[in-house]
């Protein structure tokens, strides 16, 4: 049986209509407005005030239209009350539009409307608390010689940093060269900004500078701050700062990022990795590997040693390994090493040496007839002068007059470095 449905009322048909009629007008209406704002946005990138103005003509609602013409006369030169007043309607158009707060702040300053750009660039500070505003605020500060308002904004703008930090820490040591103004005032409790104010530091050799801030990153650090650390003990050793370097190293051991003890030269613990369990990290108080050419080092497989390859083609002189080494001034110590050979003639020109790390004089050295290839032990013994608080261990070829140069392997097997009798 079929079912027929009744007619459609004229009223339900008024109004279906109407809202058809509604929705391709406001279809229509979207059309319009993104065809208008896809020719204006194409009016913007040709980057010419014409073009900027068109733009604001056709979306005059749009303050990133009008920032871009502001850009465009500012660019021209020839209209710069134009350029200002397209700034304004920028902000008036969005008043979260940092970047045109600012600009209008930067152009209050060089009309020396001095009190006007504080205010413009605080805005833009209220509304956008990343780093630019406030390095843009920091600066003003400092040009008008505002010490305190500099001091008081350094620190906010430090805590958004990203990027290269060095312009403002730079821009701080122009306002004192008090490290510790600088610290207290300027530089957060934060690892990372720590870690890169340390690095800034050195690459601007504040060295003096260099030790509270290093310990608070050895504080907090993780085992990628330490080329940091590292550099920072390498560098203070170069310029014979030894307490120092030595308390940051042992701030990174007591933090078991690295394996080591920590040195206490007064107990008689100078020597780092002296079983060579860890190969040598090249770095602050642990053995450095020269690597001259022609020599290559490896470790051990089964039992901790460091092995030492020659392949008869390094130079004739040159250091193989070396280790600074705090001591106690006016002792006698003895420094005790293990080895053995594989494939080394006698009399091989090889010889541990141990100098004053000051003044690079030697303080004892010995020949090592390193032809035995059964373990075999030997000692230097040798007294600091009586103002030698670090000495620098290390084993060096010097190819004896009437020889080739040395083929074969060296294994360190173990040293030591302690008091001896007098």
């Amino acid at each position: 049986m079929t079912v027929s449905l009744p007619p459609m009322k004229p009223r339900f048909a008024r109004i279906r209509i109407l809202a058809s009629l509604i929705a391709i007008a406001i279809l229509a209406y979207a059309c319009f407005w993104t065809l208008r704002l896809g020719y204006a946005d194409l009016l913007v990138h040709t980057d010419s005030p014409e073009g900027a103005s068109r733009a604001v003509e056709l979306v005059p609602g749009n303050a990133r239209y009008h920032a871009h013409w502001a850009a465009m006369l500012d660019q021209s030169g020839k209209d710069p009350a134009g350029s200002l007043a397209a700034l304004e309607s920028a902000v008036a158009c969005n008043p979260r539009d940092s970047s045109s707060w600012v600009e209008l702040g930067l152009r209050a300053e060089v009309d020396k409307d001095f009190a006007r750009a504080e205010r413009n660039l605080l805005e833009a500070t209220r509304i956008d608390k990343q780093y630019d505003p406030r390095w843009t605020l920091v600066n003003f500060y400092f040009r008008r010689s505002d010490v305190e308002n500099f001091w008081l904004w350094a620190r906010p703008a430090a805590v958004m940093l990203y990027g290269d930090a060095a312009p403002l820490f730079r821009l701080c040591w122009r306002v004192t060269q008090d490290p510790e103004v600088i610290l207290k005032r300027a530089i957060p409790d934060d690892p990372k900004i720590l870690a890169q104010y340390l690095g800034f530091l050195l690459d601007d050799n504040h060295l003096d500078a260099v030790e509270p801030v290093a310990q608070r990153v050895a504080e907090h650090a993780s085992p990628k701050d330490l080329p940091i650390l590292f550099t920072s003990c390498d560098r203070l050793l170069s310029v014979r700062q030894l307490p120092v370097a030595l308390r940051i190293w042992n701030a990174v051991s007591r933090r078991r990022l690295i394996s080591y003890p920590a040195l206490e030269p007064d107990k008689g613990l100078s020597l780092t990795n002296g079983d060579f369990r860890e190969l040598p990290l090249s770095h602050g108080f642990d053995w450095r590997l020269h690597s001259p050419e022609g020599v290559s080092f490896s470790q051990g497989q089964s039992l901790p040693l460091l092995r030492v390859t020659f392949s008869g083609k390094q130079p004739e002189s040159c250091e193989i390994l070396s280790q600074s080494v705090p001591l106690l001034p006016g002792k006698p110590y003895r420094f005790r090493f293990r080895y053995r050979t594989s494939g080394i003639a006698p009399d091989t020109g090889l010889r541990w040496r141990i100098f004053d790390f000051a003044t690079g004089a030697e303080l004892a050295a010995r020949s090592t007839d390193m032809s035995n290839e059964k373990p075999t032990e030997g000692d230097l013994l040798f007294s600091t002068p009586p103002d030698t608080r670090l000495a620098r261990v290390a084993l060096t070829y010097q190819r004896t007059l009437g020889t080739t140069r040395i083929e074969g392997s060296v294994l360190l097997i173990h040293t030591s470095l302690e008091f001896a009798l007098p």
